[in-house]
């Protein structure tokens, strides 16, 4: 409460830290009952002022120390209420064995303790400083003639009382508190699994309209390309083998799907790249766009890099060198496409470079949603580690570079080759989707 009221004093920027403030104030109310307490002992209760004076700072230093050490406040405190009252026990007309500011002193301490410290804690120094008043008082009682046992019975009721509602109070502040913070915890757990549950069912909605729509839609090209020979007479091979090369498509493309279908309905994520082609299965990709007419060349170089690919990166190139030819085939059509894979001891790069062909398809014309290929590419590629280029090339064709490297960290650089970590840039080429 405190801190809120200085809090509408200062710059929005600045606000006070609550333990600083606290801190702020446990000394300096320790430097004032130093000097109230020790003075106090000396004047009033004749007490030697050596002695008066290094009993008062244990004393008052066990508030400090028991910010951060409750247990050896605690212990220090308790020393220095019993051996205070034995300082100046002759004095009659004075509260005694507590004196005034000794006992603020105790009850700051015990406040302190309850608030920062397990409440057993606080037990201790509230029933370890009634039991050294109580046996200073007895050691008077016993060596000292002049003794003043009822007023020294009084005077540590009193001190218990107080003290005792000051321990109830700080130990139900600091349940409360203990309270609070484990309900705030309960609702950002409470958030936290309602955003996951929220997520889930967005990732279920987002399968069942894959499934109903897409799915579908996919089933019925391999049923009718599968039964195309067989509903109409006279095909002959080459039309077959079409047909056949479709549904073979259509097959691929929903076990795809399903496994698509099942990352999504899976929180896990397990087997997420279980039904996912590697890189070793870009051939037989370049064959299945050759026989549907697609001119592609291929050329290799550099080092191998089958046994160096993880099958993370190798699901990301061969999801790039899938979409450039995608890309390529809708938005130029009859087109040369040349692709060149080469090898490094640190990293493999892609070129996927097509010339301007015979220009875009009709179903590329209308396409509402342009950008996403590209956009993907690079997701793919940056999931890992690795970089993507795209933009238009000088005689009207369009180019996909990629970087991807072979290993998480270690890449080299020695073969005047590009590191994977230098970003693949050309300021002076915009990204589009329509070479």
């Amino acid at each position: 409460m405190l801190t809120r009221v200085f809090d509408r004093f200062m710059p929005p920027n600045r606000r006070l830290n609550p333990e600083a403030l606290a801190w702020i104030a446990v000394i300096v109310l320790a430097i004032v009952m130093l000097a109230v307490e020790s003075s106090i002992a000396v004047s009033v209760n004749e007490a030697p002022v050596a002695l008066a004076f290094v009993v008062t700072i244990i004393h008052v230093g066990s508030m400090p120390l028991s910010m951060l050490r409750p247990l050896f406040g605690t212990i220090m405190s308790i020393a220095a209420c019993t051996v205070l009252p034995l300082l100046g026990p002759l004095v009659s007309g004075v509260p005694w064995p507590w004196m005034v500011p000794m006992m603020i002193t105790q009850i700051v301490i015990i406040l302190i303790i309850g608030l920062r410290a397990h409440w057993g804690v606080a037990l201790g120094a509230l029933l370890g400083s009634i039991a050294g008043s109580a046996l200073a008082a007895v050691i008077i009682h016993f060596f000292v003639a002049d003794s003043r046992s009822d007023g020294a019975i009084v005077n540590i009721l009193i001190y218990s009382c107080i003290a005792g509602g000051v321990y109830l109070a700080a130990v139900i502040i600091q349940q409360w508190q203990l309270i609070r913070s484990q309900l705030v915890q309960e609702k950002e757990n409470t958030a936290e699994e309602h955003s996951k549950r929220v997520t889930i069912e967005e990732r279920a909605r987002i399968a069942r309209e894959l499934h109903d729509i897409v799915a579908h839609s996919m089933s019925i090209i391999n049923i009718q390309a599968s039964s195309a020979p067989f509903r109409h007479e006279g095909i002959d091979a080459e039309v077959a083998k079409e047909f056949d090369d479709i549904s073979t498509s259509a097959r691929t493309a929903l076990t795809e799907m399903r496994g698509l279908l099942s990352v999504l309905r899976n929180d896990e994520g397990g087997g997420e790249l279980a039904p996912q082609p590697k890189f070793s299965e870009i051939d037989p990709l370049i064959e299945k766009a050759r026989q549907a007419g697609v001119q592609v060349t291929v050329e290799r170089s550099g080092e191998p890099i089958d046994h160096l690919m993880r099958d993370s990166t190798g699901l990301a190139g061969y999801r790039i060198i899938q979409e450039a030819l995608s890309n390529a085939i809708r938005h130029a059509r009859n087109s040369a496409i040349a692709i060149l894979i080469r090898g490094g001891s640190s990293a493999v790069w892609i070129s996927v470079t097509n010339d301007h062909g015979d220009g875009p398809g009709e179903a590329a014309k209308h396409e509402k949603h342009s950008r996403q290929g590209l956009i993907g590419m690079r997701e793919r590629a940056a999931s890992v580690g690795g970089e993507v280029r795209s933009g238009a090339t000088a005689d009207g064709g369009f180019e996909v570079e990629a970087v991807l490297p072979l290993s998480p960290r270690e890449r080299s650089t020695d073969d005047g080759e590009p590191s994977a970590d230098t970003p693949v840039t050309d300021t002076s080429v915009k990204d589009k989707e329509t070479p």
